[in-house]
């Protein structure tokens, strides 16, 4: 893949970790009660990661191909404000679902540079462990994506 499409790829691999939904609902903070303590921490997990890892793509990207594109959040995340955390896990499941399937396609196009390769595949690898965690904690697996 050339230099400007790897960028883009490299980008859009950002995106997708920094403009999650786990990271969006630190800003939007759902509504909670005793016994989501769980949940909440699986989520303050989650996004930890998330910012690790999207820190360090950001780093390779500047290092080695070029300017950091950011992106944005998704148009219907600001629909999630002032509900409640047992309701979006459902939704949380189904966005990670949507994530991994992009984080799929990362992965391949990345596959010809072998450190921006591994990237992806670390990104796809926690986004699927993350996935079991929220499947987990919606108490099912939930169907759609």
């Amino acid at each position: 893949m050339s230099q400007p499409g790897t960028n883009r790829s490299l980008n859009r691999l950002l995106t997708i970790i920094y403009r999650s939904l786990p990271m969006y609902l630190t800003q939007a903070c759902p509504w909670t009660h005793r016994g989501d303590e769980k949940a909440v921490a699986a989520l303050a997990r989650i996004v930890d990661e998330q910012k690790q890892l999207a820190s360090r793509v950001a780093e390779f990207i500047l290092e080695h191909h070029g300017p950091i594109e950011m992106g944005e959040f998704p148009l219907d995340f600001p629909d999630t404000h002032d509900l409640s955390l047992d309701y979006l896990l459902t939704k949380l499941v189904i966005c990670q679902k949507n994530d991994i399937a992009a984080l799929e396609q990362c992965a391949a196009d990345l596959q010809k540079d072998r450190a921006a390769a591994a990237l992806a595949e670390e990104a796809l690898g926690a986004a699927k462990g993350n996935l079991e965690t929220l499947e987990e904690l919606a108490g099912r697996e939930v169907v759609g994506g």
